[in-house]
């Protein structure tokens, strides 16, 4: 625990200095190890400064939430809740119950700490292909581990117009996960999901590999020894590739990611803090003369205008249609109608 409180003095002392927002995030996973927890280092950009504590139990996590409750701006519970399996014994974790049951002082938000690491990856395979003009259209993936992220990275891939394959040791979950993204997915897609028993024995027939086992040393040097230009290759599963394949694919110039989630961490806390600013208000409409002005977010009848904030307008966001979607206006439509305003309401506004 004097770890923890080092960690969270320090990151006081840097928000305050820097007038930097303090954040811990308290996520769980499988257990692999016998400790109760462990602290991710520190991060920061311009506006957040954070780190992360993983946790295996309830009852630790209430400990560390008492421990850190008050002394940062918010606090970030992760929601997934999972059954651990400890020396033979099983238990429901569910430690966004037991946070907030105790977090009192801090602001208590959550996330989905999976869901971060599925945005990061498909941020980084975006931006790998930019130049490419049909970016992973077209490309053959395979995900080694069809878990969680590798289920919801899959159908993201086929969506995008990537053959996937997934492997997994539980077959008939596997086959499961394929078909039910081959279902799921949009009517128009052409691409699909399949089924690979086991790992190919030659890897180069693949644009993208991607490791998201929590088994070690899966991929193995003649797995990727045929592989003559670079591929994209990604470690979810921190194991899944082993010394000599590392090794053999570094010489051979080839690049293995090991996913970090840095950026998908600060544009969740930028989503959690816009969400508060259009969200958290006294008043979602306001009616002034013959206008009914109603705040960004709220869905409005037919006329309302849509405005930055309905107790205090600044500017114009729309006018509603009534049945969910705005009216097209054009530049002088916008300039009469904030005329009208003015003359009747006295308002001041600008339409955006």
């Amino acid at each position: 625990m004097k770890n923890i409180k080092s960690v969270v003095n320090k990151i006081k002392k840097i928000a305050k200095s820097n007038n930097k927002i303090s954040c811990i995030f308290l996520g769980s996973t499988v257990q692999k190890e016998k400790s109760s927890f462990y602290i991710t280092p520190i991060r920061e950009n311009k506006k957040f400064i954070f780190c992360s504590i993983i946790l295996f139990s309830d009852s630790r996590a209430q400990k560390i939430a008492k421990i850190i409750d008050g002394q940062v701006d918010y606090i970030l519970v992760d929601t997934e809740k999972k059954i651990q399996t400890n020396y033979k014994i099983s238990q429901l974790v569910n430690i966004e119950r037991a946070i907030k049951e105790t977090v009192i002082k801090s602001k208590l938000r959550v996330y989905k700490g999976n869901d971060l690491s599925i945005l990061s990856t498909e941020t980084l395979i975006n931006y790998y292909f930019l130049n490419d003009k049909r970016g992973i259209s077209g490309k053959k993936v395979i995900i080694i581990g069809a878990g969680n992220i590798g289920f919801k990275l899959a159908l993201k891939f086929v969506e995008n117009g990537a053959s996937t394959y997934l492997i997994r040791r539980n077959k008939k979950y596997l086959n499961n996960i394929v078909k039910t993204i081959n279902i799921i997915k949009p009517k128009g897609t052409e691409t699909s999901a399949f089924v690979l028993r086991k790992i190919p024995s030659d890897l180069s027939i693949f644009d993208i590999i991607i490791g998201s086992s929590d088994q070690k040393n899966l991929i193995k040097k003649n797995h990727v020894s045929k592989i003559s230009n670079k591929k994209l290759f990604i470690d979810l599963g921190k194991g899944t590739f082993s010394k000599d394949c590392i090794k053999y694919l570094v010489n051979k110039k080839n690049n293995i990611f090991r996913l970090d989630t840095t950026s998908s961490y600060f544009s969740y806390l930028d989503n959690v803090i816009y969400t508060e600013l259009i969200y958290k208000k006294e008043t979602y409409s306001k009616k002034i003369n013959n206008y009914n002005f109603v705040s960004q977010g709220i869905l409005g009848q037919k006329n309302d205008i849509v405005v930055n904030d309905a107790k205090n307008p600044k500017k114009i966001l729309g006018v509603c249609d009534g049945g969910g979607s705005l009216k097209k206006f054009n530049s002088s439509d916008k300039v009469i109608l904030v005329k009208k305003i003015k003359k009747n309401t006295g308002l001041k506004l600008i339409y955006e």
